[in-house]
Parts: C-alpha cells; structure tokens; sequence
C-alpha cells in the first residue's frame, strides 16, 4: 500500500509575519524543519562518519603497511645475510672437498702401487709355497713310510709280548694290555686288510675275560677274613681230645674282697689266651706251644700262601697251596661248621676254577696278521696253550 505524502509544513521566513493565532507563534515554540532539510542533515552526518572512518582505516592500513615493509624488509636482510653466510660455507667445504678428493686420489695412487707390490710379493710366496709343499709332500712320503714300518713293527712287538704274557708268566691282564694296545695300532693305521685281525683280537679278549672271571681280589680279602678267625674255628673230635684241659690254679669264690676280684678279672682274659697258647712241659724247656696254637698257625700259613699265589698269578704254587689248604682244613676242624664250611667253599671255588681254565689261542690272531701282507709277522705256536696241572 502506498502512503499518501503528509502536506508540507511552510515555516515563513520572518516570523514576524506568523499570525498570532497560529501554533508557532507561541513563547519557548520551535519551528518545524522542512523533511527535505532533515534528509540533507542526516547525509551530512553519514558523510563525516564515513570520511572520518575512511581516514582513520586508511591511517590504520598505512601504519600496518609501514610496519609489515619494515618487518619484511629485515627478514629480506636477515636471508640476503644467511645467504651470503650459507654461499661462504659452501665455497669453504667445495674447497675442503677439493682438497680431500686430490688426497684421495693420492692416498689411491699410493694404495693401487702397494697393491701391485703386494701382489707381486704373493706370487713370489705362492711359487715359494709351492715349492715347500712339493718338499714337504716328499719329506712327508719318506717319513710315511718310516712311519708305516715303525708301527707294524710295534705291532709286531705287541703282539709277541702278549703271547709271552700268556705262554709263560700266564698273566690275561698283562695279555689283554698288549692285546689291546696292538688294537690301537692297527685301528691307527686306517687299512682294510687289517679288519680280520681286529677281529681275531677282539675275540682272543673275549676269551681272556671268560679266564679270568674269577674275582681274584674278594677271594684274597675273603680268605684274609677267614684267617683272622682261625682261632675261634671249632677242631674235630681227635683234635679236642688230644689237646688237654688247662687246670684252674684259682679257686671259684664270689665272696673274695674287690682288691682280689678286680686284678683276677683282668687277668683272666690273658691266662685264657696263655693257655691256649702254650701247655707246660717237663722237657728242657718249660713252655711250649700247644696242639691248637700249632694247628691254627699252620692253617693261616696255608690261607696267606693261597692268597699271596692268587694275587701274584702263580698258578703252580697256587694250585700246590690250594690242595695243601683244603687237606689240612679237612684233617683238623670241623667240616659242620659254617665259618670252615665257608673258608672251604672259597677254597674249592678258587681251585676248581684254576684247575680247570684254559687258555685262549693266539694262533688265530697272528694268522690273520700274516695274511694281511703288510710285513712278516712272528710265527705262532700250532698248539693251543692250556694251563698245567700240577700235582703237589
């Protein structure tokens, strides 16, 4: 909708002219102003704020301008600086760089003629080398077979002793020494053709462990134990018989004061042993050794004798002691007893053994020797060796 425009209100020049009647002319009454007029003042207005603002942006830009070309006229001189400080070092290190490349170059030169010399040192330590090794392959040929011949020949040696350690000193230790150590030897010498002597050795070591099964050591300590007791070991019915009952000099009497009984208690134990020990005579000496001292001494000479031919692998005195032993051990006590009963059965136990071990042959062993063709061993006995069987 449109509005219709209000009338103008026509304010006269001179007032004096304003009738008395009308609404202006009143005292402390102001004119109206012109609508037209109002609108120029209000543009005048926005004029001035307008230019007073734009002065004072355009102030405010022109400062800010000035400070930013400052700022960024600095930072212009602080790069030109930092750019001429950069190129500065830059052409410091080309020329370090410079410097280092040309005494590479050199250090190269002088490493490359190096090279060259230790090469043609290496050629001539190479053709020396050579020429060593060739020696040394001929000295080493020559000793090879010195080598070589000094082995079969220990060989050799090893395999006699073992045969004399078995034929003669009958010692299966001492054999299964030498056995072993030829076995060492021939494993040493890394050839195919002495396989089947091996072989024939490990069997003969075999066969030495069978014959000599028996515990020799616990037999001797057993025997040992069995002499410290010989004393206590009961006689047999003429041995008791023969041998008199020592007669009590000293009255039984428990009712004897303590000064009497001590010293007899003390001395009882030593006139028992004495007087089985010793009897009295009425020959030229007055004491002599009684029936039993005699018998147990003669029975601990047997038993040390058994063990002394045990543990020195004598069989001959070892066999002649053993059946000395059990004939004496029979005759003078006791058989129902254990502890002669045990002693016996040691006894018996040793002397079947050694009566009836046998040997083993080394004839297989020195046959194979001989057919691996390396040298010509010693010959070997045809016969089997077996032990003797003395009699006493």
């Amino acid at each position: 909708m449109s509005q219709k425009p209000e009338p103008e209100t026509l304010i006269p020049d001179n007032p004096a002219e304003t009738p008395a009647d009308s609404p202006a002319s009143g005292q402390g009454e102001q004119r109206p102003v012109p609508e037209r007029r109002a609108y120029a003042y209000w543009l005048l207005t926005l004029f001035v704020v307008f230019s007073g603002s734009l002065i004072s942006v355009s102030w405010y830009g022109w400062m800010l301008f000035q400070t930013n070309s400052s700022r960024i006229h600095d930072l212009l001189d602080g790069q030109q600086r930092q750019q001429t400080q950069l190129q500065q070092v830059q052409q410091e290190d080309h020329q370090a760089l410079t410097a280092l490349r040309a005494q590479i170059m050199e250090n190269q030169s002088t490493e490359q003629t190096r090279l060259h010399a230790l090469q043609d040192q290496a050629g001539q330590s190479q053709q020396r080398l050579s020429a060593l090794e060739t020696q040394l392959a001929r000295l080493q040929d020559q000793l090879n077979r010195g080598t070589l011949a000094w082995q079969i020949e220990d060989i050799n040696t090893l395999l006699a002793h073992a045969q004399e350690q078995l034929s003669i000193a009958h010692n299966p230790t001492s054999t299964a020494a030498a056995l072993t150590l030829a076995d060492q030897r021939l494993a040493a010498l890394a050839r195919p053709q002495v396989i089947p002597v091996r072989a024939a050795i490990s069997e003969v070591l075999q066969q030495l462990q069978r014959a000599d099964a028996f515990d020799a050591v616990g037999a001797s300590l057993a025997l040992r134990r069995a002499a410290d007791t010989v004393n206590d070991w009961p006689l047999t019915g003429q041995a008791k018989a023969a041998e008199p009952a020592a007669p009590s000099t000293e009255p039984a009497s428990d009712n004897a004061p303590w000064y009497v009984r001590w010293p007899r208690a003390a001395w009882q134990p030593v006139a028992d042993w004495f007087s089985q020990q010793f009897i009295l005579t009425r020959e030229g000496t007055p004491f002599g050794q009684s029936a039993r001292h005699q018998t147990d001494q003669e029975m601990r000479l047997w038993l040390t004798a058994v063990r002394e031919a045990m543990m020195a692998r004598d069989h001959r005195a070892l066999t002649a002691a053993l059946t000395q032993a059990i004939e004496w051990l029979d005759q003078h006590y006791d058989p129902h007893d254990a502890t002669v009963l045990a002693a016996k059965t040691q006894l018996q136990a040793a002397a079947d053994f050694y009566r009836h071990r046998a040997w083993p042959d080394l004839a297989p062993v020195f046959r194979a020797w001989q057919a691996a063709g390396l040298i010509t061993p010693p010959t070997a006995p045809a016969a089997p060796i077996t032990a003797p069987e003395t009699q006493p």
